[in-house]
């Protein structure tokens, strides 16, 4: 006879048992948790959130593309080339990169404030700020720690940085947006020269009047532009909302952690219960195989009721006795 596998389903009342007889641990493993919890929030050093909103800037920088159409005629279409495509400013996508770039963080390092207030940043009260930063090392911080979001389907930014001082955690908004616009200001500005100086030197080469005729509309659109970008106002991206921090700290957020804390310290609690139960049963199913086995006494079936009626008057009672004898002996 083959010996067959028999699979028990739990049920909700054998659960609900289990769990009333791993009581116990459940209770000790959720106070453990809280105690944990609540050691993790007293350590944790506390994190405000800061936001500025931007958004692409509209500095009338139209000149940039509407140098291409030469004949001043063509009022109409300069001024709609001056208005379009300002969602998907080229400008602005730059600014959306190279904010989080060395050349932007060089220029940050520069300011005092700026380096003590990174020597502050840490996730808990016993660690120690770094004080020695590299223009590399900021780069990768802030393109780590300073989020760029969607301000739902506007073209809009928000920009989040959280920091232990409500205070710093703004200046360091303000400043990577001030030192990235201006960098893509500077960057064009220096272009402009660059094209004037060249245009200058191509007209004076010149001697066809309608070369000399375009070549000059084209430079006075640079000037246009050169004029525009020395203008101290934000060029790629404008400020829509100055950087505000939260009144209060995003982290950490106690009223969530002590309660995880307990729940993950129960299921832990219930767990080990669990372990130690399993453990306990292989070690007695051990014992039980190892233990000497003694044959089973014979049992007389005149002394126990069985399935079938013996009688005296029965004709088959010697073939029931030795089918019995048999079944007794295989069961042994």
């Amino acid at each position: 006879m083959s010996d067959q596998t028999i699979i028990e389903h739990k049920t909700l009342a054998d659960v609900v048992a289990d769990l009333w007889q791993a009581r116990g641990m459940i209770v000790f493993g959720a106070l453990v948790g809280i105690v944990a919890a609540a050691g993790f929030v007293a350590l944790a050093s506390d994190q405000y959130r800061a936001q500025i909103i931007i958004s692409p800037a509209n500095p009338m920088n139209g000149a940039e593309v509407s140098s291409l159409l030469a004949d001043d005629n063509l009022f109409a279409m300069r001024y709609l080339v001056q208005r379009v495509g300002i969602a998907n400013s080229g400008d602005f996508t730059r600014f959306e990169t190279i904010y989080s770039g060395p050349s932007v963080a060089e220029i940050l390092l520069k300011d005092p404030a700026i380096a003590r207030g990174l020597a502050q940043d840490k996730r808990f009260s016993f660690e120690k700020g770094q004080s020695d930063w590299s223009a590399a090392e900021l780069a990768e911080y802030i393109d780590r720690e300073v989020r760029f979001e969607n301000v739902g389907t506007t073209t809009m930014r928000r920009m989040v940085y959280k920091h232990h001082s409500p205070d710093f955690a703004k200046y360091l908004l303000t400043n990577i947006h001030r030192v990235s616009d201006a960098l893509i200001r500077q960057g064009i500005k220096r272009d402009a020269s660059r094209h004037i100086r060249y245009l200058q030197d191509t007209i004076a080469e010149m001697r066809n009047p309608e070369h000399r005729k375009a070549m000059t509309a084209l430079m006075m659109e640079q000037e246009r532009l050169l004029m525009l970008v020395s203008i101290e106002s934000p060029y790629a991206a404008s400020v829509i909302e100055p950087a505000a921090s939260s009144a209060r700290a995003v982290w950490p957020n106690a009223a969530l952690m002590i309660p995880v804390g307990a729940m993950i310290g129960a299921m832990l609690g219930f767990a080990v219960f669990n372990v130690r139960r399993a453990f306990s049963a292989g070690a007695q199913q051990r014992q039980s195989a190892a233990a000497p086995r003694t044959q089973a006494p014979h049992r007389d079936i005149r002394k126990h009721g069985y399935w079938w009626k013996m009688d005296a008057g029965n004709a088959n009672d010697g073939l029931a006795l030795e089918a019995a004898e048999e079944d007794e002996a295989d069961r042994a």
